[in-house]
């Protein structure tokens, strides 16, 4: 083959073929020909798709773009692109289009429509639509950016009749125009024309011909089998993400995207651990740290790549991987501060480091260590004098000036180089986080990593929770310190410790309920509707207790991900907290019915109507059970279960929602359930000892009237004991309700699991507040005592 030959076709490939060498020529799409000297109608397409949101880290996608009608009718040729955000970000495509046919039909109007579906499930993710401006050309030339929403687009209102065979899709890139998807089988603009669809069963028909492929099928209708990157034969070890290159370039290539503790083809080596131990009183300090890493180098300038880390919850230590050369590693605060994490003059590859960062690592502003003459001078001479920095401070390691950061090296000279402070992690214009929350990440334009630093009363992965008004639930208090797939012994200490206290209010209570049921199931307490009272108070305890359990049994499985079922965390959700609220609310207002019942019979005296006490019991019962249900019905309406992926971890929250007006009446609810029982508890108990006392100074006129009260107070302490109690055991409540009003920080849990336990005190002591002090009631309970004692007896000697 000679160069005049090379030459024969424009832009094609001359091929020679058959015993007589016949040429021929093969013509890329934008030309056709005999020897490509035409060019075709066609339009020249340039797409890049933006991903803002780290989400799609572990996604891929698969594009289609088709040229359609005015009716939306898929027509000509289409293109397919294999898109995975972690690997494409930034990426141009270049396509062509052509029109069905030669030359293209001036009455029909063209334009383009671009459907991504989910490479995995097969999801249709969205759709964009791109008019072709200038019709009568010959050739168009369009580029788009196509940013991918978060989530699957749903609309709500469609004005297209797509009947019962395909569904409305709104186009992302406008918000007026739409088109009928069809279901299999069906086409049309409205889906209502019968068509075969040839693909696959496993795989999705956009049309007659054009077929979207599950991850380990390929082909034009999706029936050859590719088990590259499938679940069970992937190449890329330790989780690591597959990405196969697409299958009309190499069946057999393919790239692994590594989680940060590993790198290499495969995923198959180890990274270089950090880990940075922060002191108490700097991880006070901040919610999060960036880690500036620092290579250094000898004829260019130095290279800096930042990560960012939310310090854990349950420890100082933060961890960072790396896989890549540095020098020096310095770490930011969130109040601008920074220390001296790392010093290394030779990096050593899969070196595992521990480093304890304290105040003596502290970096400061150079501006205080340089005296008065040195400050006269213009910033840019100062730095000659930094040597003299480092060797009047010997205790000095690093410091800062408002461009640079220095290193006082062994030798006490001052290792200085330029450092952009102002440089901006945050995710501008693409912040994923709730309620203020500020988003950093590790790369503007291709992130791979970002956190969400919350504000106060909010946590979560993207600040979604709130603790406004969940105080008396135990869910926000301990769930970020219980560890998924990690046994109970590898539990933190506050797990430990809940588990032990819910055992012993469990154990303490139900000797205390038992002792009780005895006590006030005999007939002489029973005799007034303060028996049944307080009967029904030990069977609510009883019930108390026992719920008590279950919601922390189910916390904690839920939370190990040992309980994974939808449906039951949903039904758990939704009425363990209610029960468990109206349950020891109920019992707080049928004690308060003790003392309003003591209080009547000590006013009336002789003339108290026990047969109208115990029938109104019956009825106060019934309805304060009613009525605390009723006003706790508003709570698992508003109650939802939130996925939430933080870094490694991802849970599954219980969480109340509530809007600012349901906030306000749930805060008015309690604050009436918290101060009722008790404002009843403690006037009745004043009121009875002032009756008393005033009935015996009418009756024993040789003493003066402070003596009776002196004695009353005496005799009758135990009517003070339980609204006191119940003050000294409600403070801790009514601090975390009323003056903090929620959990600003999951960092100390100690305050907030005191102050949930104790309200379950006043419940379990039932027996101790009004049988021991009680001489009619202990004589009571002896009397129970004795009568299970004979019945064992009998039954044990029956027996034998």
């Amino acid at each position: 083959m000679n160069n005049t030959q090379t030459l024969l076709c424009n832009r094609g490939i001359l091929v020679l073929f058959g015993q007589n060498q016949t040429t021929t020529c093969l013509c890329p799409p934008s030309y056709f020909g005999s020897q490509c000297q035409w060019q075709s109608q066609r339009i020249s397409l340039t797409l890049q798709f933006i991903s803002p949101s780290t989400i799609f880290i572990s996604a891929i996608f698969q594009v289609i773009v088709v040229l359609i009608n005015q009716h939306n009718e898929i027509i000509g040729n289409h293109e397919r692109i294999l898109f995975a955000p972690i690997q494409h970000c930034g990426t141009k495509f270049h396509l062509y289009l052509l029109y069905p046919h030669r030359p293209k039909s001036p009455s029909t109007n063209y334009s383009i429509r671009i459907d991504l579906f989910d490479k995995v499930t097969l999801e249709h993710w969205t759709s964009w639509h791109l008019p072709i401006p200038f019709q009568f050309l010959p050739v168009n030339r369009i580029a788009a950016q196509l940013f991918i929403p978060k989530q699957p687009l749903t609309n709500k209102y469609c004005p297209l009749p797509c009947g019962t065979h395909g569904r409305c899709v709104q186009y992302a890139n406008t918000e007026s125009s739409y088109f009928c998807q069809c279901h299999r089988h069906y086409s049309g603009p409205f889906c209502n024309i019968s068509q075969t669809c040839h693909c696959s069963n496993s795989s999705v028909c956009v049309s007659s011909k054009i077929c979207v492929c599950p991850l380990h099928r390929f082909g034009r209708r999706c029936y050859l089998e590719r088990s590259l990157c499938s679940s069970t034969n992937s190449p890329c070890q330790n989780g690591g993400l597959c990405i196969p290159v697409d299958d009309r370039i190499d069946l057999h290539g393919y790239s692994c995207h590594c989680k940060e503790q590993y790198f290499g083809r495969n995923c198959e080596l180890l990274s270089s651990r950090i880990n940075l131990h922060l002191h108490e009183v700097i991880a006070q300090t901040s919610s999060f740290v960036s880690a500036h890493f620092i290579t250094m180098h000898e004829q260019t300038e130095h290279e800096r790549r930042t990560v960012s880390k939310r310090i854990p919850v349950d420890t100082n230590t933060v961890v960072f991987y790396t896989n890549r050369e540095f020098h020096l590693v310095f770490l930011q605060l969130q109040n601008q501060t920074y220390y001296l994490a790392i010093v290394r003059e030779q990096f050593i590859p899969l070196e595992n480091i521990d480093n304890h960062i304290t105040s003596k690592q502290l970096c400061p502003h150079v501006r205080p260590f340089l005296n008065i003459t040195f400050l006269e001078y213009n910033f840019d001479d100062d730095r000659k004098y930094y040597p003299f920095v480092c060797r009047q401070h010997r205790h000095l390691m690093c410091f800062q000036d408002d461009t640079s950061l220095c290193v006082c090296d062994l030798d006490r000279f001052a290792n200085c180089f330029t450092f952009n402070h102002t440089v901006d992690n945050s995710c501008r214009g693409h912040n994923d986080c709730e309620n203020h929350g500020q988003c950093f990440q590790n790369n503007y334009t291709c992130p791979t990593v970002s956190i969400c630093v919350c504000q106060d009363c909010f946590c979560g992965g993207k600040c979604q929770i709130s603790t406004q008004g969940n105080l008396l639930s135990l869910d926000p208090i301990i769930s970020y310190y219980i560890k998924p797939n990690l046994s109970f012994s590898s539990q933190p200490l506050v797990i430990k410790v809940t588990t032990v206290i819910t055992l012993t209010v469990f154990l303490l209570g139900l000797i205390d309920v038992i002792l009780s049921i005895l006590t006030f199931h005999m007939k002489n307490p029973r005799v007034v509707g303060c028996g049944y009272y307080l009967l029904t108070s030990s069977i609510i305890s009883l019930l108390l207790i026992i719920t008590l359990v279950v919601k922390f049994l189910h916390l904690i499985l839920s939370q190990m991900a040992t309980i994974e079922n939808r449906d039951y965390l949903w039904f758990s959700c939704k009425s363990i907290d209610m029960i468990l609220k109206s349950l020891l609310v109920s019992n707080e207002w049928i004690i308060a019915c003790v003392a309003i019942e003591r209080t009547v019979s000590t006013m009336t005296g002789p003339k108290f109507d026990k047969k109208r006490s115990r029938q109104l019991a019956r009825w106060v019962i019934a309805a304060v059970i009613v009525l605390t249900l009723l006003s706790h019905v508003h709570d698992p309406y508003y109650r939802r279960l939130i996925t939430d992926v933080d870094e490694n971890d991802q849970r599954i929250w219980c969480f109340a929602d509530y809007p600012p007006i349901v906030h306000t009446y749930n805060y008015l609810v309690n604050l009436v359930h918290f101060l009722g029982p008790l404002i009843i508890n403690i006037i009745s108990a004043i009121m009875i000892i002032i009756l008393v006392t005033r009935s015996r100074s009418h009756a024993q006129r040789n003493k003066s009237f402070d003596e009776h009260l002196k004695e009353q107070l005496y005799r009758h302490k135990h009517l003070l004991i339980s609204p006191l109690m119940l003050v000294l055991l409600g403070t801790p409540r009514l601090i975390l309700l009323f003056v903090s009003g929620c959990m600003r920080t999951p960092r100390d849990p100690w305050m907030y699991v005191l102050g949930y336990f104790v309200s379950f005190v006043p419940p379990i002591l039932t027996f101790s507040t009004f049988v021991l002090p009680s001489a009619n009631y202990r004589k009571e309970f002896k009397s129970a005592i004795r009568k299970q004692l004979i019945r064992f007896r009998s039954t044990f000697l029956s027996g034998h």
